[in-house]
């Protein structure tokens, strides 16, 4: 190839796999009854005192929660709760974290919960190392230098995937906005997933996260940052869930589905991780920031409207969603065979009882034009199979709101 001209060596090239990197820093320990090996694990870190984050909900007097402070004490393991995370952690409270982890001397984070205590126990572990106020980094004002404290996650919703992810979302109330910060120095060092704590999810947080998870592995898989090593982690994610989240949400007992749930919502994180999100979360983050809607239903609730408009760029891979969600799709035309997909998700959120529209979630078309703004200026809007312009989102949100 050396020896060809150099016009013809770009044309070569242009056909080539593009470039990628690969590498999950988080070590994953995976199994029912493993909660009871977090203090074993802490201590594996090197931890002397650990600051616990979990949320304000009824997971702080879990037994999942109860076993997992058992085995710090099992472990003569020092630590420190602090249960001040709503959903999507704010300013207030990643500040908070951050004064009171300093104050009591931990050296070690573990977050218990769903995503948002996650996303505050990365934040707390990397600004208590790294000095200046959250909204320097948030307006890239500053950028992390230093690695954080070591940090834990154990995940007890299967959705947000964040106890393999870089990224972390905090709230701004007074700006009204939700804003995703990543840094290659924010994983886990370590996630413990135990299909046991999962278990009392209520049915509609199991069907939200469980969609929160899909919306990550569509996105994912159809982003054009997309490699193979990510398209493997995703379709399986959407096989799994596709066959296991009715069950879930069904049953709430039932151990298979759940399992299977913990593991497609892991596989979902690290898929995105190495490719990307997309429009859909551009339009939930705002969605979600201004109506105090579910990060999981804001997501469900546009995922159909995205992916159809989204289909045109890439007919082939929405033919492999329709595929991986059970879909029949012998003898369909590419075309039919792409929309399939839009079917099946819609087929799946009627059967959870998502809402349909946003008018079902209390939005008002005098906040599209804002919603509209937002979804333009969010970071990852480039990588989406398909680059909105202002007209392609009102166009969607139009179809959101119910309109023909």
């Amino acid at each position: 190839m050396q020896d060809l001209p150099e016009a013809d060596r770009i044309k070569i090239r242009r056909l080539a796999m593009q470039d990628f990197t690969f590498f999950l820093p988080t070590r994953v320990v995976f199994g029912c009854g493993k909660v009871r090996r977090v203090g074993e694990e802490c201590r594996r870190l090197g931890g002397k005192k650990a600051f616990v984050i979990t949320g304000t909900t009824a997971t702080a007097t879990s037994a999942g929660f109860a076993a997992m402070l058992e085995s710090m004490r099992e472990a003569d393991l020092p630590f420190e709760v602090y249960d001040r995370i709503e959903h999507d952690p704010t300013l207030e409270a990643i500040e908070a974290g951050r004064q009171a982890a300093l104050q009591c001397g931990a050296d070690l984070i573990v977050a218990y919960g769903g995503g948002s205590p996650m996303d505050a126990g990365k934040a707390v572990a990397m600004f208590a190392t790294n000095k200046g106020a959250v909204e320097e980094y948030l307006s890239v004002k500053k950028v992390f230098k230093l690695p954080g404290l070591p940090f834990l996650a154990i995940p007890t919703t299967a959705g947000s995937g964040s106890e393999v992810t870089a990224a972390m979302v905090i709230r701004d109330d007074e700006r009204k906005q939700k804003t995703g910060l990543s840094h290659p120095l924010a994983f886990a060092k370590t996630a413990v997933i135990d299909p046991e704590t999962h278990v009392s999810m209520p049915p509609a947080v199991t069907a939200a996260t469980g969609m929160d998870a899909l919306t990550h592995a569509i996105e994912a898989y159809t982003s054009k940052s997309h490699q193979p090593f990510s398209d493997a982690f995703c379709l399986q994610a959407i096989r799994l869930i596709g066959e296991n989240l009715r069950r879930a949400t069904g049953n709430g007992a039932d151990l298979a589905a759940r399992s299977r749930m913990a593991a497609a919502s892991t596989l979902a994180g690290v898929g995105f991780t190495f490719a990307s999100l997309g429009s859909v979360h551009g339009l939930a983050h705002a969605i979600g920031a201004r109506f105090e809607v579910p990060h999981g239903v804001a997501n469900a609730l546009m995922l159909p409207y995205v992916m159809e408009a989204s289909i045109i760029a890439d007919m082939p891979r929405f033919r492999d969603i329709a595929a991986a969600l059970g879909e029949n799709i012998s003898g369909l035309s590419l075309r039919d065979a792409a929309f399939a997909a839009v079917d099946a998700v819609n087929i799946l959120k009627a059967d959870l009882d998502i809402p349909r529209c946003l008018t079902d979630v209390g939005v008002r078309e005098r906040a599209l034009k804002d919603i509209t703004e937002d979804a333009l200026a969010y970071r990852l809007r480039p990588l989406a199979p398909r680059d909105f312009c202002r007209a392609d989102f009102q166009r969607i949100l139009n179809r959101a709101m119910g309109k023909p």
